[in-house]
Order: structure tokens, then C-alpha cells, then sequence
């Protein structure tokens, strides 16, 4: 090789990197100008102030173009696709908040400036905008929350039908096993997101036009208690000037830092400087971001559970009771055999007929409570009588009341409400069921019912969960099957002990175990401890 060709490879080598540096020069200023559009769905004002921002990458897009040489796109695309895909995604979010439309792919190419002559060099291409896309759609799924924290209950019902949409559309693209395949799959857990959101605001939306609601429980009180309180914490953290201050400071030391690890004029104390305050800097942002994921955890876990709860009775409301549905007689298979039911609105919901036990085992030794109601009297002895308002797993008489109690089965459970003692007798007492319409009510003995532990009753006393006694692995149990009024035999999986936050946290936990209920095809659910007792042994 002469010294020619040596000292022209080395012109090429020296005119890409100018070419390289120059680019990168256009992509940070492009990546800049796009960054403010990541805040304006905090404060709506800002959608103003940011579009003139998003209209000025045009001119980034230009000095670009002049750059690149023909027919090198390709080459050079990855070096600016991350900064044109955040800008497609603000062109596309500022389109949304502005007139609560998708804009389309030419309209995006328009706004940003690019131009037909210049595809062999510059183009937004359908990949980077389906990415610039997603994205939105994550943005959307934290504005659908944020509303809802801000009591904005009609934002998430347009951001859901909305996004559906736009999943429909990714559904029809033959998109292969690539990054955009995996970025479209993600949007499944926005959704998931958004839907919560829709049908929190489903409920207060539904309150504040007047329409019929049954009283809350105290149950539903005490999650939306929960949730409030989740709620306020998030959105203290999420709008404090600190937490505010802290991402603008460190954006600004991301910006000062060198770019390619070059060594600055001022010299390496001045990157040590920089690099001390970005990991100060970042580790305040990361302790905020967990404290936000707590809360926002906490709050959507409680607000699904109030979900569950006030729309269950809607679900199955010819059979008067928010119940598990039964096998009116046993069954020669044991395959569940799917049903329909009537549902409100002419909407067809499919059930589960479960087939009835042929036989049954019997609880373990030591398990079944005793029968006779001397020994259920010196059992409970201490918290006799019970007090109006309590509580109770309790059995209700063949031929009476709800009809959607089977009375072949005599392992029936339901939640009930202590009423009154009748005539001071700690062994008889009234009770009500509490979803039946209209209201059941029961003169019933200590047989019958089991006095379920009091949520509200002080620490150390006989009523309270924590003197009632922890289930170990294996033991058969009376348990509630969640988002229903019933009780069925279960199966002991973990305790409270193993299903315990391995961290301690302020919020308050509450104790569960996970339980396999019998004839349920051998899931695992997570129940409450307060809705967990001892097994009746089966007969009154």
C-alpha cells in the first residue's frame, strides 16, 4: 500500500468523523427540543409553549438533509431514529391533547419538515413512527391514572376507547419477531392499566350523574380508605417542587456531560464533579420513582378490589346474591360445565355450573370445629354475645330465604350480619343477609353461625384477628371466595406468614393466605385472613 492510498483513506476516515460529529451536533439539538413534550400532560398549558418547540425540529431536520450524502440513509439512520421516534411520539401525544385524534404518518412527516426529495437521505420511516406510537400509548396509560388522581373521571373513558383502537389497528399488522413485535406486546399491560382507570371512573362518573347505587359495605369503605390515602401520598410525591427540581438538575448535568467520553478543556475534576452530582442526583430520582411504583401499586390494588366489589352484584343479579354458581346435583363428570346467564343491559356472561362433590373426606383431625352448642359456647365464650353489626360465616335453613342457596348441599356458607341477641340468650341470635333483595333475615343459634374476626376490634381482644389462630400448610378451612358472599371449603396453601411483605413497609398490609378451594380446578386464590375459619365439619 503507497502513501497515496494511505493518505486518502486517511482524508475518508477524517471526513466521516466531521461528518459524525456534525450529525450528532443536529441529533442532541433535536433530542432537546423534543424533551419538554414529556411534561405536558402534567400541566396542559405547556402543549402550547411545546408546539412551536416541535415545529422548530424542522429546521434540525434540514440541516440534517444537507449533511447526509445521497442515497446514505440507511447508513446514518440509527444515529438519530431514538430522538425522530420521541419526536413522532410528541407530535403524536400534542395531536391527541389538542383534538383527541391519531395523526397520521404523512401529517407527522409534514410537522416535522421532511420532504419528498430527501428520502435517500432523511424519511420518517413506518417503523420509527409505529415505535413513536407506542410510546404515546405508554404516556397515555400514566395520563389515564394521573386524571383519575386529579379527579378527571372523563379522561380515562376517551384514553380507553381510544387506545383500543389503536391496539386494533397493531392486531392487523403482519409484524415479525423483532423489537417493534416486542413493543407491541407491551401494550397489553397499558391497557390493563387504562381499563382499571376506565372503571374507577366508571364508579364515580355513575355517582355523580345520580344513577342507583346500593350503600357501600364497610368492607368496600375501608379499600376505598386505603386507596385515598395511596392516592394523596402519590400525588404529593408526583407534584412536589423537589422531585421537580431534582429531574431538571439532572437533566442539565446530563447535558454538561462530554459527549464520546472526550476529556473537556476544564479538565477531568470537572467530570469528576459532574459525575458525584449525576449519581446523587440519580439516586434521589430512583428512591422518588419507588416511592411513586408503591403508591400507584397500592392504590390500583385497592381500587381493583373496590372494582370487583361494586360491580359484582351487576354480574349475576337474577339470583338475588353475589354468589359462586353450584351444581343443583351432583354430576357423573368432573368438568365444569359452562353456563349462560342473564346479564343487566342484555349482555350475555358466561359462568362456571362447578360439579358437586360425590364424596367428601372429612377434615383433617384437630380442623373441624366442634358441633354441639355447649362446646361452640365455651369455645367462643369470650366473645359472647355478639355485638349488632358483627360479622358471621353463618348457615342458612333449607326452604327459606334466597333461592339460590342450594338446599341439597349442607355446606352452604354465607356472609351474614349479626342483627341482635334475641332475648339475651348468648347462644340465639338475628341475623341478615346482607345481599339478598330484598333483606333475609334469621333467628339462628351459635350451630349455625361461625363469628368471623372483627377488623375494628382492638389489639389483644377475643374478637380481633390476632386472636384468632393461623392456619398451618395442609389445613382444611371455611373460607370466602373472593368477590363473592360465600363460603366454601378450602385447602390451606401458603399462610400469612409466607405470603407476609419480606420488607417492612408504613402501609398497612393486610394478613391473606392462598388457598385451593375444593371443586375449582385446582387454582390458587388469595383470600383475607378475616374471611378464613376453622372448618364446620360439614353438617349443622
Amino acid at each position: 500500500m503507497d502513501s497515496q492510498t494511505l493518505a486518502n483513506l486517511h482524508q475518508l476516515l477524517d471526513h466521516e468523523s466531521d461528518l459524525r460529529e456534525k450529525i450528532r451536533d443536529q441529533v442532541n439539538d433535536f433530542d432537546k427540543k423534543t424533551r419538554i413534550l414529556f411534561t405536558v400532560h402534567v400541566v396542559p398549558s405547556l402543549i402550547q409553549t411545546a408546539r412551536p418547540v416541535l415545529y422548530s425540529c424542522s429546521e434540525t431536520i434540514v440541516e440534517l438533509a444537507s449533511l447526509i450524502p445521497p442515497n446514505q440513509f440507511w447508513r446514518w439512520k440509527d444515529m438519530w431514529c431514538n430522538s425522530l421516534r420521541t419526536a413522532v411520539f410528541a407530535a403524536a401525544l400534542s395531536e391527541y391533547l389538542t383534538n383527541g385524534t391519531l395523526i397520521s404518518l404523512e401529517s407527522t412527516s409534514n410537522v416535522l419538515g421532511m420532504q419528498d426529495r430527501w428520502k435517500d437521505r432523511v424519511n420518517l420511516s413506518v417503523e420509527d413512527y409505529l415505535h413513536g406510537l407506542i410510546t404515546m400509548v405508554n404516556e397515555l396509560s400514566r395520563l389515564a391514572v394521573n386524571a383519575v388522581i386529579l379527579g378527571d373521571f372523563e379522561q380515562p373513558l376517551k384514553i380507553s376507547a381510544f387506545v383500543k383502537d389503536i391496539f386494533s389497528g397493531f392486531s392487523m399488522l403482519n409484524l415479525k419477531n423483532d423489537t417493534l413485535r416486542r413493543r407491541f406486546d407491551s401494550l397489553k399491560y397499558d391497557m390493563k392499566k387504562i381499563e382499571e382507570g376506565r372503571l374507577a371512573s366508571d364508579i364515580f362518573m355513575s355517582r355523580r350523574q345520580g344513577m342507583p347505587l346500593r350503600p357501600a359495605s364497610s368492607e368496600e369503605i375501608e379499600c376505598w380508605n386505603h386507596a385515598a390515602a395511596s392516592l394523596s401520598t402519590l400525588s404529593a410525591i408526583y407534584s412536589g417542587p423537589a422531585t421537580i427540581e431534582t429531574i431538571g438538575r439532572v437533566n442539565r448535568l446530563i447535558s454538561a456531560w462530554p459527549a464520546d467520553d472526550t476529556l473537556p478543556a476544564e479538565g477531568l475534576d470537572s467530570v469528576k464533579a459532574i459525575y458525584k452530582k449525576l449519581v446523587s442526583g440519580l439516586e434521589e430520582i430512583r428512591l422518588t420513582s419507588e416511592k411513586e411504583n408503591k403508591a400507584i401499586d397500592n392504590a390500583m390494588e385497592q381500587l381493583g378490589i373496590l372494582i370487583a366489589l361494586r360491580k359484582a352484584p351487576e354480574i349475576i343479579s337474577q339470583e338475588k346474591r353475589n354468589k359462586r354458581p353450584r351444581a343443583a346435583s351432583p354430576s357423573a363428570g368432573g368438568t365444569p360445565v359452562p353456563q349462560v346467564l342473564p346479564a343487566p343491559g342484555g349482555i350475555n356472561r358466561v359462568s362456571i355450573t362447578l360439579p358437586a362433590r360425590n364424596s367428601s373426606t372429612g377434615p383433617p383431625a384437630g380442623t373441624a370445629l366442634p358441633r354441639e352448642p355447649k362446646a361452640r359456647r365455651e369455645a367462643w365464650a369470650k366473645q359472647l354475645p355478639l355485638q349488632e353489626g358483627r360479622q358471621v360465616a353463618f348457615h342458612p335453613p333449607p326452604n327459606k330465604g334466597n333461592s339460590s342457596v342450594t338446599e341439597s348441599d349442607d355446606n352452604n356458607w354465607i356472609l351474614a350480619v349479626v342483627d341482635k341477641c334475641i332475648n339475651g340468650d348468648k347462644n340465639r341470635y338475628e341475623v341478615h343477609d346482607p345481599e339478598s333483595v330484598p333483606i333475609s333475615r334469621f333467628n339462628t343459634t351459635l350451630r349455625s353461625i361461625i363469628p368471623l374476626p372483627d377488623p375494628n376490634a382492638p389489639a389483644g381482644s377475643p374478637s380481633s384477628l390476632s386472636a384468632y389462630r393461623e392456619f398451618p400448610i395442609g389445613s382444611t378451612v371455611l373460607a370466602l371466595y373472593p368477590d363473592t358472599s360465600c363460603f366454601y371449603r378450602a385447602e390451606v396453601v401458603a399462610t400469612p406468614t409466607d405470603t407476609a411483605p419480606s420488607v417492612r413497609s408504613d402501609t398497612p398490609y393486610a394478613s391473606t393466605y392462598r388457598v385451593k378451594f375444593e371443586d375449582d380446578d385446582n387454582q390458587e386464590l388469595v383470600v383475607q385472613a378475616q374471611w378464613v375459619v376453622e372448618w364446620p365439619g360439614g353438617q349443622r
